[in-house]
């Protein structure tokens, strides 16, 4: 008895060894100031909170990324249906569905309908997630994470070190100002709302504010295979929906036509493709969300707000063909487009000459430099080109300037592909003059750089803007100020 009291306490201390570091950390982290706060991210316990508060009601859950965060206005939905609450439950592409679904789970009650609509996407159709990027959210109320499944509480734990180090780098609260991507822009029912003004006195939400009007870094390809484990993890997710006298239903997110790979018989195929794999039932048709650039705001997935009416209109009209099957439809009228808001103009700043260019809907995109310029240890892009602005860097643009050191880009540059620093040996800063991250695209799942990672310094006075902005957080650590 003696000797197996001693090997009981032996494990104990043992344990109390080897997790004292981690609870050396905890401590240190929860002590830390709460620099995310203020950010989009951290909207995500005020959603969890919502959602609580209202489980014990009839529910319309609405759950995925940002497109359901942006693209619904969930009153209509509520006048159409007033015996239902309407909980927008969508946030962020980085954070994935599967933690917008698993979050959900407990609050779901009797009758409640839910509506799971990820982005045409490999990675929002797939078991994603992202430990660091939850910590982030949920910093203001860790006892959440205690919701999610163990292998999800795992990969937390996992994060946890690198979260504290890189939060501790952080000297002040990120604040990401007046800009659309900050955690109070949301309204009691969780869809994004942003009321600014434009320079112009146009709402900023009203119209489409990418200068190509849409975002190549993110094409959608309805060809591709949904991830298999997705979808078992979706039929296993509707088992415990009926479990609680629920029903769950899968959506289709709205689309940039202008980004649409192939218009025509792919999204068909895919639609067939998830009636055929899925034990939920899928309702709508993809094809009418694929929708006119005018209607969305600063991505391929976020509408603006007379886009998210529309939105909002065809899918109460799903609800009532497919769900409730309703032999009468009452058609709507459809929200007149926005127009174009006005570009700003530029002068040439007479680096034009350096580089090649091709024409990619009507705007110019740099496409390589100059043999004559290759050699230069610093390079700036060029403002205009045939007397109109250059708006894209494509992806290998810079290849074989082997002893470019630093690049400045300069606030005319909308959109920077993927991979558009690849081939520069010497590379080690990039300097960008645009004092709005919204109007400067990048792939939100970081891509600018697939052979080295370089500094990015942006004006000092943007900074937190940056690291809070949707596209560019993902590169919060490689930010600079200057």
């Amino acid at each position: 008895m003696k000797k197996l009291l001693i090997k009981i306490s032996l494990f104990i201390l043992g344990v109390a060894l080897v997790l004292a570091p981690f609870g050396i950390f905890m401590s240190v982290g929860n002590n830390q100031l709460h620099v995310y706060s203020k950010t989009y991210y951290a909207a995500l316990v005020d959603k969890v909170h919502n959602l609580r508060s209202h489980k014990n009601n009839k529910k319309i859950i609405l759950i995925g990324g940002s497109n359901v965060a942006f693209g619904f206005k969930s009153k209509i939905i509520e006048e159409e249906f007033p015996e239902y609450q309407v909980v927008n439950f969508g946030l962020y592409a980085m954070l994935g569905t599967k933690i917008m679904t698993d979050l959900a789970l407990e609050y779901v009650g009797p009758d409640d309908m839910i509506f799971v609509i990820p982005e045409i996407n490999k990675q929002s159709t797939s078991l994603y997630f992202d430990g660091e990027a939850t910590l982030k959210a949920l910093e203001d109320d860790m006892s959440i994470i205690q919701s999610l499944p163990k292998d999800n509480k795992e990969a937390v734990i996992g994060s946890y070190f690198n979260f504290v180090i890189n939060k501790s780098k952080q000297k002040d609260i990120i604040d990401p100002g007046e800009t659309v991507y900050r955690r109070n822009n949301f309204n009691e029912y969780g869809d994004v709302t942003y009321d600014s003004k434009d320079s112009n006195g146009v709402l900023f939400q009203d119209g489409n504010r990418m200068a190509v009007h849409y975002d190549l870094t993110t094409m959608i390809d309805y060809s591709y295979s949904v991830d298999s484990s997705f979808l078992k993890y979706i039929n296993d997710y509707n088992a415990l929906i009926k479990s609680k006298n629920a029903k769950l239903f899968y959506a289709f997110s709205p689309v940039n036509e202008l980004a649409v790979i192939d218009k025509k018989s792919t999204p068909v195929d895919y639609y067939w493709s998830l009636r055929e794999s899925l034990s939920c039932e899928v309702i709508g048709n993809p094809i009418e969300y694929i929708l006119d650039p005018h209607y969305f705001y600063d991505s391929n997935f976020h509408l603006n707000n007379s886009g998210a009416i529309y939105r909002t209109k065809l899918f109460i009209n799903d609800i009532k063909r497919d769900i409730l099957k309703l032999s009468t439809i009452e058609a709507f009228n459809i929200p007149t487009k926005p127009d174009y808001p006005e570009q700003d103009t530029y002068i040439d700043n007479g680096y034009s000459g350096y580089y090649e260019y091709q024409l990619v809907n009507d705007e110019f995109a740099i496409s390589n430099v100059n043999s004559d310029y290759k050699n230069l240890n610093s390079l700036t892009t060029p403002t205009i080109y045939d007397n109109k602005p250059v708006r894209i860097i494509s992806r290998n643009a810079f290849s074989g300037c082997d002893n470019v050191e630093i690049i400045i880009i300069t606030d005319n540059i909308s959109v920077i592909q993927n991979g558009a620093f690849n081939g520069t040996k010497k590379l080690t800063s990039i300097y960008l003059t645009q004092l709005h991250p919204n109007k400067i695209i990048v792939n939100y799942q970081r891509g600018l750089f697939e052979e080295k990672e370089v500094d990015i310094y942006v004006p000092i006075s943007a900074l937190a803007e940056y690291k809070a902005d949707y596209n560019w957080t993902c590169y919060s650590d490689l930010l600079k100020g200057y």
